[in-house]
Protein backbone atom coordinates (compact mmCIF):
# COMPACT_ATOMS: atom_id res chain seq x y z
CA UNK A 1 0.00 0.00 0.00
CA UNK A 2 1.14 3.36 -0.68
CA UNK A 3 1.14 6.11 1.50
CA UNK A 4 -2.37 8.08 0.59
CA UNK A 5 -2.17 11.67 1.50
CA UNK A 6 -5.47 14.03 1.79
CA UNK A 7 -6.07 17.67 2.27
CA UNK A 8 -9.37 17.98 4.69
CA UNK A 9 -9.26 21.88 3.29
CA UNK A 10 -9.32 23.79 0.26
CA UNK A 11 -5.25 24.98 0.10
CA UNK A 12 -3.41 26.41 -2.17
CA UNK A 13 0.14 25.20 -2.93
CA UNK A 14 0.66 28.15 -5.31
CA UNK A 15 3.85 29.97 -4.57
CA UNK A 16 2.81 33.27 -5.16
CA UNK A 17 -0.54 32.86 -3.67
CA UNK A 18 1.84 32.08 -0.44
CA UNK A 19 3.87 34.97 -0.87
CA UNK A 20 1.12 36.96 -1.32
CA UNK A 21 -0.40 35.66 2.15
CA UNK A 22 3.32 35.97 3.54
CA UNK A 23 3.50 39.54 2.68
CA UNK A 24 -0.17 40.41 3.82
CA UNK A 25 0.33 39.03 6.99
CA UNK A 26 3.24 41.29 7.53
CA UNK A 27 0.86 44.31 6.61
CA UNK A 28 -1.39 43.32 9.04
CA UNK A 29 1.25 42.95 11.85
CA UNK A 30 2.78 46.13 10.85
CA UNK A 31 -0.84 48.15 11.05
CA UNK A 32 -1.90 46.70 14.10
CA UNK A 33 1.90 47.57 15.92
CA UNK A 34 1.43 50.98 14.15
CA UNK A 35 -2.31 51.23 15.23
CA UNK A 36 -1.14 50.33 18.87
CA UNK A 37 1.69 53.11 18.94
CA UNK A 38 0.06 55.98 17.64
CA UNK A 39 -3.63 55.75 19.01
CA UNK A 40 -2.60 54.82 22.48
CA UNK A 41 -5.30 57.34 24.10
CA UNK A 42 -8.43 55.34 22.94
CA UNK A 43 -8.92 52.35 24.75
CA UNK A 44 -10.96 50.49 22.55
CA UNK A 45 -8.04 50.12 19.84
CA UNK A 46 -6.66 46.74 22.03
CA UNK A 47 -9.99 45.17 19.98
CA UNK A 48 -8.68 46.41 16.46
CA UNK A 49 -4.80 45.76 17.42
CA UNK A 50 -5.32 41.96 18.06
CA UNK A 51 -7.51 41.25 14.84
CA UNK A 52 -4.57 42.97 12.97
CA UNK A 53 -2.09 40.63 14.99
CA UNK A 54 -4.01 38.05 15.16
CA UNK A 55 -5.06 37.94 11.84
CA UNK A 56 -1.48 38.79 10.26
CA UNK A 57 -0.09 35.62 12.33
CA UNK A 58 -2.44 33.31 10.58
CA UNK A 59 -1.59 34.67 7.06
CA UNK A 60 1.97 34.19 7.81
CA UNK A 61 1.29 30.74 9.29
CA UNK A 62 -0.66 29.77 6.71
CA UNK A 63 1.43 31.47 3.98
CA UNK A 64 4.24 29.21 5.44
CA UNK A 65 2.26 26.04 5.00
CA UNK A 66 1.81 25.16 8.25
CA UNK A 67 -1.92 25.76 8.37
CA UNK A 68 -2.58 22.81 6.01
CA UNK A 69 -5.31 20.14 7.57
CA UNK A 70 -4.78 16.71 6.39
CA UNK A 71 -4.83 13.06 6.75
CA UNK A 72 -1.91 10.48 5.50
CA UNK A 73 -2.89 7.16 5.30
CA UNK A 74 0.84 5.09 5.33
CA UNK A 75 1.10 0.55 6.01
CA UNK A 76 2.12 1.26 9.35
CA UNK A 77 0.37 4.41 10.85
CA UNK A 78 -2.15 7.18 10.19
CA UNK A 79 -0.86 10.66 10.31
CA UNK A 80 -3.61 13.65 11.06
CA UNK A 81 -3.71 16.97 11.47
CA UNK A 82 -7.12 17.92 12.15
CA UNK A 83 -6.54 21.90 13.53
CA UNK A 84 -4.48 24.55 11.92
CA UNK A 85 -2.44 25.71 14.52
CA UNK A 86 -1.32 22.12 16.18
CA UNK A 87 0.52 19.55 15.10
CA UNK A 88 0.14 16.28 13.31
CA UNK A 89 -1.15 13.60 15.32
CA UNK A 90 0.36 9.79 14.30
CA UNK A 91 -1.40 6.80 15.27
CA UNK A 92 0.23 3.42 15.32
CA UNK A 93 -1.27 0.29 13.91
CA UNK A 94 -0.82 -1.12 17.43
CA UNK A 95 -2.54 1.27 18.83
CA UNK A 96 -5.92 1.67 17.17
CA UNK A 97 -8.72 -1.05 18.39
CA UNK A 98 -11.45 0.01 15.90
CA UNK A 99 -11.94 2.44 13.23
CA UNK A 100 -15.95 3.47 13.00
CA UNK A 101 -16.61 5.08 9.80
CA UNK A 102 -20.11 7.72 9.80
CA UNK A 103 -21.20 9.37 6.85
CA UNK A 104 -19.71 12.56 7.92
CA UNK A 105 -16.79 11.61 10.84
CA UNK A 106 -14.64 8.88 11.24
CA UNK A 107 -13.52 7.92 15.03
CA UNK A 108 -10.68 6.51 15.61
CA UNK A 109 -11.06 4.34 18.52
CA UNK A 110 -7.67 3.68 20.16
CA UNK A 111 -6.62 0.71 22.91
CA UNK A 112 -5.78 3.27 25.67
CA UNK A 113 -9.69 4.11 26.10
CA UNK A 114 -9.61 7.42 24.01
CA UNK A 115 -11.43 8.51 20.88
CA UNK A 116 -9.77 10.52 17.60
CA UNK A 117 -12.62 12.33 15.52
CA UNK A 118 -12.29 13.22 12.18
CA UNK A 119 -14.72 15.48 10.71
CA UNK A 120 -15.55 15.62 6.75
CA UNK A 121 -17.35 18.59 5.85
CA UNK A 122 -19.90 18.45 3.14
CA UNK A 123 -17.98 20.83 0.66
CA UNK A 124 -15.20 17.96 -0.99
CA UNK A 125 -17.53 14.91 -0.73
CA UNK A 126 -15.42 13.09 -3.44
CA UNK A 127 -12.39 13.52 -1.28
CA UNK A 128 -14.55 11.90 1.58
CA UNK A 129 -15.17 9.02 -0.27
CA UNK A 130 -11.82 8.50 -1.14
CA UNK A 131 -10.18 8.55 2.27
CA UNK A 132 -12.74 6.23 3.49
CA UNK A 133 -12.05 4.05 0.63
CA UNK A 134 -8.41 4.30 2.19
CA UNK A 135 -8.84 3.41 5.70
CA UNK A 136 -11.36 0.44 4.37
CA UNK A 137 -8.10 -0.99 2.66
CA UNK A 138 -5.99 0.24 5.80
CA UNK A 139 -8.14 -1.99 8.02
CA UNK A 140 -8.18 -5.01 6.45
CA UNK A 141 -4.76 -5.18 5.44
CA UNK A 142 -3.77 -4.30 9.20
CA UNK A 143 -6.73 -6.67 10.44
CA UNK A 144 -8.58 -3.83 12.15
CA UNK A 145 -11.86 -4.07 13.53
CA UNK A 146 -14.00 -2.01 11.15
CA UNK A 147 -17.86 -0.65 11.54
CA UNK A 148 -19.48 1.53 8.51
CA UNK A 149 -22.22 3.29 10.37
CA UNK A 150 -25.21 4.76 8.02
CA UNK A 151 -27.59 7.66 9.73
CA UNK A 152 -30.77 8.73 8.05
CA UNK A 153 -30.99 12.36 7.97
Amino acid sequence: MTTNYFQLSNSNKNRFVNVLKLLFGIACIAAGVYWAIYNEKNGSVWITVLFLLGFGFYEIWSGLGKADRYIEIDKTCIRLKKTVFLSAKNIDVSEIDKIKIFPLKIDFLLKKNTKIILRFGTTYVEVNEKIVDALIKFAEQNAIDLELQQEEI
